[in-house]
């Protein structure tokens, strides 16, 4: 941001051709002719970007998007993009994020959806396993089939212990996904209050060069 707002103020030099935009917190006069005495054809906004076609004495003959074409002091011109067109870029950056934000939010809530599930599998599941052990202990004292009753409860077993290490990958997964969740958010939106704020600091200094 400095560096542009120097090249706004110091800039006496523009290439003979190629695209440039006026500088930050400005509004120039396009002229019919190199000098303050042409006639006035219009007012270029800070950020218009344009073509330059030639330079005669620190003046720049511009082209601009809509095909019109006068003079303005190369001193106004940079090959920087302006700031206000950086913040915008940024923003769009930042909504960018924001969306991709939202559709993890959206995955989390479908995995916290499909982890209570589980979780509710788990305790059905465990209910059945509490079940089988005890009819397992009764029956082991009482009933002659005690190698079947005993391979049915190992199997109940097994499949409370494997729900049991899903849920607790998917409480993992939802962990990474809030941090990460979260640290974006951070960072897009400082990204977006120092840019702000160094715009504004260097507006203020440019504000006070125009008054001197």
């Amino acid at each position: 941001m400095i560096a542009l707002t120097v090249a706004g103020f110091l800039l006496v030099g523009t290439p003979a051709a190629g695209t440039m935009y006026v500088t930050d917190i400005l509004r120039l006069t396009l002229r019919s002719g190199p000098g303050t005495g042409g006639d006035i054809l219009g007012v270029i906004s800070s950020g218009q970007p344009l073509e330059v076609v030639s330079e005669i004495d620190q003046w720049s003959q511009v082209r601009l998007p809509d095909g019109r074409e006068g003079w303005v002091p190369s001193r106004y011109l940079t090959s920087e993009r302006t700031a206000e067109l950086k913040l915008a870029r940024l923003q769009q950056q930042f909504d960018a994020q924001k969306n991709e934000l939202d559709a993890s939010r959206s995955e989390v809530a479908e995995l916290k959806k499909q982890n209570q599930i589980l979780q509710a599998d788990l305790a059905q599941q465990s209910r059945q396993a509490e079940e089988a052990t005890r009819a397992y202990n009764t029956l082991k004292e009482e009933s002659a089939d005690f190698l079947k009753l005993k391979a049915e409860h190992e199997t109940t077993l097994a499949k409370a212990t494997e729900q049991s290490g899903i849920i607790i990958g998917l409480e993992k997964e939802l962990t990474r996904l809030e941090t990460q969740r979260l640290v974006r958010w951070f960072l897009a939106g400082a990204g977006v209050l120092l840019l702000g704020f160094v715009i504004g600091f260097s507006a203020k200094r440019q504000r006070r060069k125009y008054l001197a």
